[in-house]
Protein backbone atom coordinates (compact mmCIF):
# COMPACT_ATOMS: atom_id res chain seq x y z
CA UNK A 1 0.00 0.00 0.00
CA UNK A 2 1.27 3.49 -0.63
CA UNK A 3 2.01 6.00 2.12
CA UNK A 4 -1.10 8.15 1.56
CA UNK A 5 -3.42 5.15 2.03
CA UNK A 6 -1.46 4.07 5.12
CA UNK A 7 -1.68 7.57 6.64
CA UNK A 8 -5.43 7.76 6.01
CA UNK A 9 -6.00 4.33 7.56
CA UNK A 10 -4.01 5.25 10.70
CA UNK A 11 -5.88 8.57 10.99
CA UNK A 12 -9.27 6.86 10.70
CA UNK A 13 -8.47 3.84 12.90
CA UNK A 14 -9.20 5.31 16.37
CA UNK A 15 -12.74 6.47 15.52
CA UNK A 16 -13.89 4.34 12.56
CA UNK A 17 -14.86 0.64 12.69
CA UNK A 18 -12.06 -1.53 11.30
CA UNK A 19 -14.48 -3.39 9.04
CA UNK A 20 -15.54 -0.12 7.37
CA UNK A 21 -11.90 0.95 6.84
CA UNK A 22 -11.13 -2.46 5.31
CA UNK A 23 -14.02 -2.08 2.85
CA UNK A 24 -12.98 1.47 1.88
CA UNK A 25 -9.32 0.66 1.20
CA UNK A 26 -9.46 -3.03 0.26
CA UNK A 27 -7.15 -4.17 3.04
CA UNK A 28 -7.76 -7.11 5.38
CA UNK A 29 -9.02 -6.08 8.84
CA UNK A 30 -6.34 -8.20 10.53
CA UNK A 31 -3.61 -6.34 8.60
CA UNK A 32 -5.04 -3.00 9.67
CA UNK A 33 -5.13 -4.09 13.32
CA UNK A 34 -1.55 -5.38 13.22
CA UNK A 35 -0.23 -2.23 11.57
CA UNK A 36 -2.05 -0.03 14.08
CA UNK A 37 -0.67 -2.10 16.95
CA UNK A 38 2.87 -1.85 15.54
CA UNK A 39 2.47 1.94 15.24
CA UNK A 40 0.95 2.31 18.72
CA UNK A 41 -2.45 3.50 17.42
CA UNK A 42 -5.46 2.26 19.37
CA UNK A 43 -9.25 2.62 19.33
CA UNK A 44 -10.55 5.51 21.44
CA UNK A 45 -11.93 4.52 24.82
CA UNK A 46 -10.57 0.98 24.81
CA UNK A 47 -7.99 -0.45 27.14
CA UNK A 48 -4.96 -1.79 25.33
CA UNK A 49 -1.80 -3.69 25.95
CA UNK A 50 0.75 -4.82 23.45
CA UNK A 51 1.27 -8.55 23.31
CA UNK A 52 4.91 -9.25 24.22
CA UNK A 53 5.23 -11.99 21.59
CA UNK A 54 4.41 -9.62 18.73
CA UNK A 55 7.38 -7.81 17.27
CA UNK A 56 5.90 -6.42 14.07
CA UNK A 57 7.43 -3.42 12.37
CA UNK A 58 5.97 -1.06 9.80
CA UNK A 59 8.52 -0.31 7.06
CA UNK A 60 8.37 2.67 4.69
CA UNK A 61 10.34 2.57 1.42
CA UNK A 62 10.88 6.19 0.32
CA UNK A 63 11.99 5.20 -3.18
CA UNK A 64 8.77 3.38 -4.00
CA UNK A 65 6.46 5.24 -1.55
CA UNK A 66 5.31 1.83 -0.24
CA UNK A 67 4.42 0.89 3.33
CA UNK A 68 4.60 -2.75 4.41
CA UNK A 69 4.39 -4.81 7.57
CA UNK A 70 7.48 -6.77 8.55
CA UNK A 71 6.59 -9.75 10.73
CA UNK A 72 8.66 -10.43 13.83
CA UNK A 73 9.42 -13.98 12.72
CA UNK A 74 10.88 -12.63 9.44
CA UNK A 75 13.54 -10.62 11.26
CA UNK A 76 16.81 -12.29 12.01
CA UNK A 77 19.63 -10.68 13.92
CA UNK A 78 22.90 -12.51 13.70
CA UNK A 79 26.31 -11.80 15.11
CA UNK A 80 29.33 -12.40 12.94
CA UNK A 81 32.69 -13.02 14.53
CA UNK A 82 35.38 -10.61 13.50
CA UNK A 83 38.76 -11.78 12.25
CA UNK A 84 40.48 -9.37 14.61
Amino acid sequence: MNYDVFANIMAMYPITPTKKIAELFGVEPSTIKQMANAMGVYKLGRKHSRAPSEANTVVYNARTNEVSLLWGRDCRISKRKSKW
